[in-house]
């Protein structure tokens, strides 16, 4: 009698519970670290463990692509390298113009890098989609775009609440990234429902997931900088490390399955 395809697969490869729980116990080390040590401090820390996480999801993500072959998978994941190489370039940039320079580094050149993630992101998502996934149900055509408005929405309304609130280039600065973060969130979403019932279900979840934080510590992020009350320290920086580590163990658990 023949063996099924899908249950071994997920047997031989689970996601181990310890490593999740040591994932965000090393978050919440990072996060009371920096409560702890001075401010001059913080932001070399805070530059160390953003350019290391990132870049390596980067060479992760390179190392499954290459391990892929050719064809529709390796060119979602050279994609989702190139996307994190483009986010490590962003952090090398803001925290020379920060902690170097001493020039604000928002907005600056770097922003270009870290929008440049977003393209990529959505075409590792959709180019894996283009293979598994069959179509768009109604719902689905609701809630996709839902999401993005319901964000920009979010945006408009805060940045209006703000007193003597003036539609300038930061208002629409800002905008354009909480836009395109957004319809990265979006798609993730849909790419975690597309992949949940396959072999590699709860991998493809582990990935997702941490694309889907990824991306929701964008909004969060712009949203701050609405106020100017973004700072090296701030809750935020810490989630997307976590993030990233989360992307880290996916692309890990990927190697040993492709």
């Amino acid at each position: 009698m023949p063996e099924p395809e899908v249950v071994p697969d997920k047997i031989s490869n689970p996601i181990n519970l310890y490593v999740i729980i040591g994932i965000l116990a090393v978050g919440a080390a990072i996060y009371v670290a920096f409560q702890i040590l001075p401010e001059e401090q913080t932001g070399m820390l805070a530059f160390v463990f953003s350019v290391g996480f990132a870049g390596g999801a980067a060479g992760f993500a390179f190392f499954v692509s290459k391990r892929a072959g050719i064809g529709v998978l390796s060119k979602a994941y050279l994609s989702l390298a190139l996307g994190f190489t483009s986010y490590v370039v962003a952090e090398l940039l803001y925290y020379t113009f920060d902690l170097v320079l001493g020039i604000e580094p928002y907005p600056s050149i770097a922003d270009v890098f870290f929008f440049a993630l977003y393209p990529f992101t959505l075409g590792h998502l959709l180019l894996n989609m283009s293979y598994f996934h069959t179509g768009y149900t109604t719902l689905q055509k609701i809630w996709i775009p839902a999401i993005p408005v319901f964000a920009v929405f979010v945006y408009i309304v805060m940045s209006l609440s703000v007193p003597d609130a003036e539609l300038n280039f930061d208002f629409y600065y800002g905008l354009i990234f909480v836009s395109a973060a957004s319809v990265t969130f979006s798609f993730t979403v849909l790419g975690a429902l597309t992949f949940q019932s396959g072999a590699l279900g709860v991998v493809w979840l582990l990935l997702l997931l941490g694309l889907m934080i990824n991306a929701a510590g964008d909004v969060w992020y712009y949203h701050l900088e609405i106020f100017g009350h973004y700072f090296d320290a701030h809750p935020v920086t810490v989630v997307w490390y976590v993030a990233n580590m989360f992307i880290i163990y996916a692309l890990f658990k990927h190697i040993k399955i492709i």
